[in-house]
């Protein structure tokens, strides 16, 4: 009789690799966690590889990267045009900087960090057959689910497997959320995620009900990686597809080199003393900015300058007394916390974060910053790969300008505008922008420009030190009131002109807030050197200074400095000349009390063109055919203003839905799921 064959007792084969992405630290870090236990329970020898992904770097035109074929796309998809590098040399340093950190703690732990640049479906298909590779998923960007798949496709080829682990990147463990991730069980809005997440009220307290959702602490670093010596992965890992050397790495001009930046580009990250990159200065930062918060003013609040908060989500602002939510800093050119860069590639976690501001007297203040960062993740999830689309995810049809001498004009901080300007040179020198600049600047390039969204959210992409996917495109998605459905749905027919025009008044709103805010002008003045000679009176509205002055202070407008790209703009620092209490966030122009302005628009409802007329024009058209002034003024104030009309028009869509909800309901009938237009990309 034939023996049965002997017993093969499973075995794991090949090396534990911990694929470090925007997880640069050892401190709070699951994967990290993960790697070192998988390796220690099966004996196998432990590695860490980090890739610098040229797709992420390379200039590309605006689309999915990970998809140039499309095949992964609608088939409405349709290519583009413009575009930049997905990553500017002065992030690129500073990623350098916290590369090399990561390098020296893992030493210390007897674990050798591979960095490489090239595909990573290339280097994870060179390591050996039963490999195991853990990492943090990152499915907040579609570019880099894409790359897990195609990663994880490659593996199980060879025998191999990818372990995606959720890690530490969000405030909240996806397991801990009493809620699916999914579209419709997801909060769609701030105060539900709070409330969802049993906070009290988390626009005024850090407060937390009874039964709220767990936050999980901080959990340490990893001791040791492997009981196996190092040399044991040194054989399996030395030609590794795009493997960077130590003396490369070591040298940044080089390394950027390498990395395929040009001279110029080079030069440009060195001429700005960038923070310094890694765990160990992320902490520092964060220790040192601990302390600054238990310093408060006494009497009114933490800020006696009292800033304006006319364009910002804070209510009545921070009221009397000690300010716990920080409102004043959102109203700030210099931020707050600066710390984003570091939460960016995971030199310090969220968690953490908000683990040691605990005890100070401004916690309710970093929950809710760190809040609003776990909102715009949740809601990439949500979005997928509609967050990208021209129409966003609320499917939003307005017309839009590619017009290449205005965006690179906004680029450059050439518009003619100061304020703007400032803002654009800082993001462009430095890669930093406070949270007002970022708003402000989109608000200006989408409704007072009237240029696609997607140009400058892929400027800022490149640019930001701090780019993180989920929040540079949630922010402006929100910013061009294309997150929710009929948010400034002015329709594909409507006239660009028109839209900035309807718009005007709430740019005025915004860039007057900034000069109430820095009445002197200073914030310009530093980056804008053309304005320094000029007085504070005129440092945000230049245009306004008689000839005579221009040529006396040196800076002539339309020659030393530009003329603004939108004209006839009227800026006021005196809170009277507005209406405060109108910016309700329906994705709807502000309403100014100064309603005697030239550049205001409206429709008369007798005319069936829909065009729009500003005063002028109504008293032209009445002298054309005859008619006296009277008669123009009285076809203007029969007219309708555009936003106004706009309004109506949603309102009256919103009952046409709700009557054929109740006629539905009275049949018995199921709701109909209507197909949205397919948008133009993926």
């Amino acid at each position: 009789m034939a023996r049965a064959p002997g017993w093969k007792q499973p075995r794991a084969e090949g090396p534990v690799v911990w694929w470090l992405r925007n997880d640069l630290r050892l401190e709070d870090n699951p994967v990290a966690r993960l790697a070192a236990s998988e390796a220690h329970v099966d004996g196998r020898a432990c590695a860490a590889i980090f890739i610098f992904d040229p797709r992420f770097i390379d200039k590309s035109n605006y689309g999915r990267v990970t998809d140039p074929g499309f095949e992964k796309s609608i088939p409405t998809r349709k290519p583009l045009d413009f575009g930049n590098r997905k990553c500017c040399a002065l992030r690129a340093r500073f990623m350098l900087q916290c590369v090399r950190a990561v390098v020296q703690s893992l030493l210390q732990r007897g674990v050798k960090l591979r960095v490489c640049h090239a595909l990573p479906e290339e280097v994870f298909g060179a390591l050996p057959n039963g490999s195991l590779v853990v990492c943090q998923q990152e499915p907040v960007s579609v570019e880099c689910t894409d790359v897990e798949d195609n990663v994880e496709a490659v593996l199980q080829r060879k025998g191999s497997h990818l372990w995606c682990e959720w890690g530490a990147m969000s405030l909240y463990h996806r397991d801990d959320m009493p809620f699916k991730l999914t579209y419709d069980d997801m909060p769609k809005s701030f105060t539900e995620l709070g409330a969802a997440l049993g906070w009290e009220d988390i626009w005024t307290t850090a407060n937390r009900e009874a039964g709220a959702a767990t936050l999980r602490p901080p959990v340490a670093a990893p001791a040791a990686f492997t009981t196996s010596p190092m040399q044991q992965d040194q054989g399996v890992l030395q030609d590794l597809p795009g493997l960077l050397s130590e003396e490369l790495l070591a040298d940044d001009r080089k390394a950027l080199q390498r990395l395929g930046y040009t001279d110029d580009e080079i030069q440009q990250a060195f001429n700005w003393p960038a923070p310094a990159g890694g765990e160990p200065e992320a902490r520092a930062w964060l220790e040192a900015w601990l302390p600054r918060q238990t310093v408060t003013c006494p009497g009114n609040g933490d800020n006696p300058q009292a800033p304006v908060f006319w364009d910002l989500p804070v209510g009545s602002g921070p009221g009397e007394g000690h300010d716990a939510l920080q409102w004043a800093n959102l109203a700030k050119p210099d931020g707050w916390t600066r710390i984003s860069h570091y939460l960016a590639v995971g030199c310090i976690s969220a968690r953490e974060v908000c683990a040691r501001a605990a005890e100070t007297p401004n916690f309710a203040g970093v929950v809710h910053r760190l809040m609003w960062r776990e909102l715009h993740r949740l809601n990439a999830i949500r979005f997928g790969r509609r967050l990208f689309w021209l129409q966003g995810p609320g499917w939003v049809e307005r017309p839009w300008s590619w017009d290449t001498a205005v965006i690179e004009a906004w680029k450059l901080g050439k518009t003619g505008v100061p304020y703007i300007d400032a803002c654009m040179r800082e993001l462009r020198t430095s890669g930093w922008l406070a949270y007002k600049g970022r708003k402000t600047t989109g608000y200006f390039l989408i409704f007072g420009l009237g240029v696609d969204w997607r140009v400058g959210a892929y400027h800022f992409e490149d640019v930001l030190l701090d780019y993180d996917c989920a929040m540079n495109y949630g922010n402006w998605v929100t910013v061009a009131c294309i997150e929710k459905p009929n948010r400034a749905n002015w329709g594909s027919e409507a006239m660009l002109a028109d839209i900035v025009e309807a718009y005007r008044t709430d740019i005025e709103y915004k860039l007057s807030a900034e000069m109430a805010n820095d009445q002197n002008g200073d914030y310009i003045r530093q980056w804008v050197p053309e304005l320094r000679g000029v007085s504070a009176e005129f440092v945000h509205r230049p245009w306004e200074m008689a000839q005579e002055e221009m040529v006396k202070v040196g800076c002539v407008v339309g020659k030393d400095y530009p003329a603004p790209m939108l004209s006839l703009l009227k800026l006021s620092a005196k809170e009277e000349d507005w209406n405060v209490a109108d910016a309700d966030g329906d994705g709807q122009p502000a309403v100014s009390r100064r309603m005697a302005r030239s550049g205001e628009h409206r429709v008369h409802p007798e005319d069936s063109s829909g065009r729009s007329y500003s005063r002028s024009e109504f008293l032209a058209f009445a002298a054309s055919i005859g008619e006296t002034e009277e008669y123009g003024e009285n076809l203007w104030k029969e007219s309708l203003l555009v936003p106004d009309i706009q309004k109506k028009f949603v309102e009256m869509e919103e009952r046409l839905k709700a009557q054929e909800k109740e006629l539905s309901a009275l049949r018995g009938e199921q709701p109909d799921q209507q197909e949205a237009p397919p948008p133009q990309d993926s």
